[in-house]
């Protein structure tokens, strides 16, 4: 594994790749600018949590989901949550989302626990936002023990 100058800590390639492709898009965003060679790209939205997955629209990431990889789980989610090329249907989102907890995904506890807070597509739970909130925690999130504080629920000290 090639060494990145963070310290002499080595940084995986795809993460790094991964990185590269969210600067990118930022940076063309912020031109105004479409960041693909594809003619017509500028006029479909691009998910960038779908392109880090790696699936390529909402069928593609379902597909994979349906093949138990959490990312893509997660990725389907915020095409419904958030309505990427369609109308929004928040329920569908939550459904992914813990779909994605069942396969260990901090990412897909923590936004299934955001829903369930909110009450956004499901019966507000606030006991239920906390046990996810809690188990992102233990997963080393930061914002996640801050949030389950929050609910009430304490939550590790220190976490870094």
């Amino acid at each position: 594994m090639k060494r990145f100058p963070t310290g002499g800590r080595p940084i995986a390639r795809r993460r790094r790749r991964a990185l590269a492709l969210v600067v990118a898009l930022a940076l063309a965003a912020c031109h105004g600018r479409d960041a693909s060679s594809r003619p017509g790209a500028a006029e479909k939205p691009i998910n960038v949590a779908s392109v880090i997955a790696g699936c390529n629209d909402l069928e593609d990431c379902k597909h994979q989901c349906g093949e138990k990889k959490p990312g893509s789980c997660v990725s389907a989610g915020h095409f419904y949550e958030f309505g990427y090329g369609m109308a929004t249907d928040p329920t569908r989102a939550f459904g992914l989302y813990e779909q994605a907890c069942d396969l260990k995904s901090a990412g897909g506890c923590y936004n299934a626990a955001v829903l369930l807070e909110a009450g956004k597509g499901v019966e507000r739970d606030p006991a239920r936002a906390l046990q996810l909130y809690a188990k992102v925690c233990e997963m080393g999130s930061k914002t996640s023990c801050e949030r389950a504080r929050a609910l009430g629920g304490g939550g590790p000290a220190t976490q870094d």
